[in-house]
């Protein structure tokens, strides 16, 4: 028995069809998208069947931090005007326990406008919330058309879900997920950027349900939380002195990337100063006139106090938002 028969469809169906949903659209053997169960451990895929809208529940666009957008709704809604709903296009999935659709927020809104009672609905079994919300996410990273893929928030809010339930317990988890729920929307780059953000993010907040990788390094979003959060005294001492952050007398804070095997977190900093500053200052010697009248460039003053933003978890206070001091 599937649960379209449950529903009476097989002897009613004709009365479902309208200009933009044929009979034919009802046929699962017509839809052609490739359903898979994404990779996520917990998720089991069940029938597809044409299904009623009223025998689902929304719940507010379950993986959309947002919930619904109007303006999609009505870009689909044009589309589907003038061309009907395409069978090669994404089913719904609906939660089969629950009746939660997973992801269809935006067609749901769109039916009830223009009349559509039903849609192509793939049912599946969640074995919790968590697989549930990681497939809800998952499905968002599809490229499709008229797809609205996640986003920075999109990934943030699923990060700190997934931290506040400690489905999340390590770096590579966070790693993980945002490789999952970002590949086809944001770049490398960008998903390297939001990597550090999290990790500031634990740092910040004191969760000690993370287990996170030794080294860390920042930008300049988490630099300001490190700031926020430090009770080192080069902060009262150098940060918060006016009279010191000034033309004349430029200190410099700085985050190295991380260790490798040819060279350590001491190694990279002192390239820093030995090499990285020191080309600077070649490159700089066109604009002399600073260096003409005090003898030296402004990072290189002898009272400039440069430090580094503590990166090892193991040896420094990252947590603590503990400066290292160039002697």
């Amino acid at each position: 028995m599937t649960i379209a028969s449950v529903l009476n469809l097989s002897e009613s169906k004709f009365d479902y069809i309208t200009p933009y949903f044929g009979v034919d659209i009802m046929d699962p053997d017509n839809w052609t998208f490739p359903v898979t169960d994404k990779g996520i451990d917990g998720i089991e895929l069940l029938e597809k069947e044409y299904g009623l809208w009223n025998s689902v529940k929304k719940q507010n666009n379950l993986g959309r931090v947002r919930g619904t957008d109007p303006g999609k709704v009505n870009l689909i809604k044009e589309d589907v005007e003038q061309n009907g709903v395409d069978p090669s296009t994404p089913p719904v999935f609906v939660d089969v326990d629950t009746g939660d659709v997973i992801t269809g927020g935006h067609r749901m809104d769109m039916s009830s406008i223009v009349g559509i009672p039903g849609w192509m609905f793939q049912y599946v079994k969640c074995r919790d919330h968590w697989a549930r919300k990681r497939f809800a996410k998952a499905l968002n990273n599809e490229r499709v058309f008229h797809a609205t893929l996640n986003n920075r928030d999109e990934v943030i809010e699923h990060i700190k879900y997934g931290i506040k339930h400690k489905e999340i317990t390590c770096q590579q988890h966070i790693e993980d997920e945002i490789k999952l729920i970002a590949n086809n929307s944001l770049s490398v780059t960008v998903q390297g950027t939001l990597v550090k953000e999290m990790v500031s993010y634990i740092a910040t907040n004191g969760i000690t349900t993370v287990q996170l990788e030794r080294y860390t390094s920042h930008n300049e979003k988490t630099y300001g939380d490190f700031v926020d959060r430090s009770s080192d005294e080069y902060v009262r001492d150098v940060l918060n002195v006016p009279d010191v952050r000034n033309y004349y007398i430029n200190n410099i804070q700085a985050s190295v990337s991380l260790p490798s095997k040819v060279e350590s977190l001491s190694v990279k900093r002192e390239k820093v100063h030995g090499t990285y500053l020191q080309n600077l200052a070649d490159n700089l010697d066109l604009v002399f006139m600073y260096k003409v009248k005090n003898g030296c460039y402004a990072f290189q003053h002898p009272k400039c106090n440069h430090a580094f933003l503590a990166q090892d978890h193991h040896q420094e206070g990252v947590q603590e938002g503990q400066f290292i001091r160039k002697c």
